[in-house]
């Protein structure tokens, strides 16, 4: 597939996936708004998120999506659960191993790459709150209709952007890997946090912006600040509420992981893939041959249509 194609599918898919949280967001703000569990609405929303990917990633659908328009499918929030999943699944089918192994690789990247990413973020936030740092820019946060098509266009355009860094650094370095596009948006919403751009895309553009990767940077820089400030019962809720949803998203990983399992064994995901597409041949093979078998109407619009059809087959082949 030709690069410029993986960067509009980037946005497309992107813009989707942020349409789907928004309204996601909207539910879980009707529900958990004046409970005890409304600090958690932020986080409720990536954990559904995660749950869609677990499914579709469970049954090998998001991996096809992921394909098409990487960082469309691997920025959001779902993505991470699925690649979790899949972090699993590559030992349990490649190499054979055993369940608890193939759960430690899953385990060890949502470690790993939490307590990094985090961990600067919140080093990072404590220096500037410490310093005295205000955001140079502050927006209202946008609670009219428009949030939901600018979450698509925002999320849209994010994935783009960071489908196109991945592009540009793949053709420097062929050895990088998409985790490490992903802890760079990461660090990003935490660089940005300074300068209130941050906080801005979040207000303006809702999920578009907060169920992307880049908002775990900016929420542990807010976390960090409040350090800073001496706002330890508020930082250590945002934190708790960050640790909620990573155990959520490993936990959606771990059950992506085991639908996979389920569904198809030990079978590598590409001859998953190649087998449903083996069948999707087939069964067009067999339309294809039913229809040249059908013998001709009399009913003159059905001969047409049927005459059109032949015609599109042949432009196809």
């Amino acid at each position: 597939m030709k690069a410029y194609k993986t960067v509009i599918y980037s946005f497309l898919i992107g813009g989707v996936l942020a349409l789907s949280a928004q309204a996601l967001v909207t539910i879980w703000t009707q529900v958990l708004t004046g409970t005890p569990m409304q600090f958690f609405i932020g986080g409720a929303t990536l954990v559904s998120m995660g749950v869609i990917g677990c499914i579709l990633g469970g049954f090998a659908v998001y991996q096809l999506v992921e394909k098409w328009g990487m960082f469309g499918a691997l920025l959001p929030f779902s993505g991470f659960a699925m690649a979790v999943g899949m972090k699993m699944v590559g030992p349990w089918t490649k190499q054979n191993a055993s369940t608890g192994q193939a759960v430690w690789q899953g385990l060890w990247l949502v470690i790993w790459f939490n307590a990094v990413a985090a961990g600067l973020s919140i080093l990072f936030g404590f220096v500037c709150g410490s310093l005295g740092v205000q955001p140079l820019i502050t927006v209202e946060k946008n609670t009219t209709a428009l949030v939901f098509p600018l979450a698509f266009l925002v999320g849209g355009l994010l994935c783009a952007l960071f489908q196109t860094v991945y592009l540009a650094v793949k053709g420097i370095t062929p050895k990088c890997q998409p985790v490490w596009i992903l802890l760079t948006a990461w660090f990003c919403g935490a660089l940005l946090a300074p300068l209130g751009l941050s906080g801005a895309l979040a207000n303006f553009a809702g999920q578009g912006f907060s169920v992307m990767i880049p908002v775990g940077g900016y929420n542990m820089y807010n976390v960090g600040v409040q350090f800073a400030l001496g706002e330890s019962v508020e930082a250590l809720i945002h934190l708790g509420s960050f640790f909620l949803a990573v155990a959520g998203l490993f936990f959606t990983g771990l059950a992506t992981y085991l639908i996979y399992r389920a569904k198809f064994g030990r079978a590598p995901i590409s001859n998953v893939h190649r087998s449903k597409a083996q069948h999707l041949i087939d069964e067009l093979d067999e339309i294809g041959s039913t229809r040249a078998a059908k013998p001709a109407s009399n009913d003159p619009e059905e001969s047409a249509l049927a005459a059109a059809e032949r015609a599109i087959d042949r432009a196809a082949g």
